[in-house]
């Protein structure tokens, strides 16, 4: 096995224990309620999607869901939800997302520069991308964002980064998340048809 290989196996441990140690939230995101069904229905894809939370909701709405996260663990918990849903166990530096594919792509707490394109390429005309991830911020004690400057937006960012979409909303707060508050970043954005 290559290095590259041991690393993904270490990954998806890491994050198997996690699932099987830590409470995590059941219910979608407050922007994926909000912003979701602007998106023209058919095939969905949920990128790191964790648990399933948003990929259930989104199931439940009458899409299609690619629902993608390195973690076994995490995918067993809801995949057997809906019909609606089709796990992909892999890690994400790895993923390739296909052109003008999907009404509507998901990224929730997660962070791959690397896919930004992808993204943006992977919706067809009309459709709707949810983004909302930590970034950097002025550090406190109560704030359990994470430390590594990788998995951090800067500022405008997000914004920056998909600017080619027509931008629907997109706010940067210190909000709430499952640990505490955390400098977070947020944008929906629609594929000009």
């Amino acid at each position: 096995m290559g290095g590259e290989e041991e690393g993904v196996i270490e990954d998806r441990e890491k994050w198997n224990q996690r699932y099987l140690a830590e409470e995590y939230p059941q219910h979608p995101s407050r922007i994926v309620q909000e912003y979701a069904l602007l998106a023209p229905g058919g095939k969905a894809l949920d990128l790191a999607c964790g648990n399933g939370r948003n990929s259930v909701f989104l199931a439940h709405h009458g899409f299609r869901v690619d629902a993608v996260d390195i973690s076994d663990v995490g995918l067993s918990r809801f995949s057997d939800q809906s019909p609606e849903i089709f796990p992909i166990c892999m890690d994400l530096d790895r993923f390739d997302i296909p052109e003008k594919k999907y009404a509507i792509i998901l990224n929730i707490r997660y962070l791959s520069r690397r896919l930004f394109p992808y993204i943006r390429d992977g919706l067809m005309p009309g459709g709707i991308l949810i983004f909302e991830t930590y970034m950097e911020g002025e550090p406190d004690e109560d704030d359990p964002t994470p430390s590594c400057r990788d998995y951090l937006l800067r500022e405008n960012e997000l914004l920056h980064a998909f600017l080619r979409l027509r931008i629907i909303y997109y706010r940067e707060y210190k909000g709430e998340s499952r640990k505490g508050r955390s400098h977070i970043a947020s944008l929906v954005a629609q594929r000009i048809p």
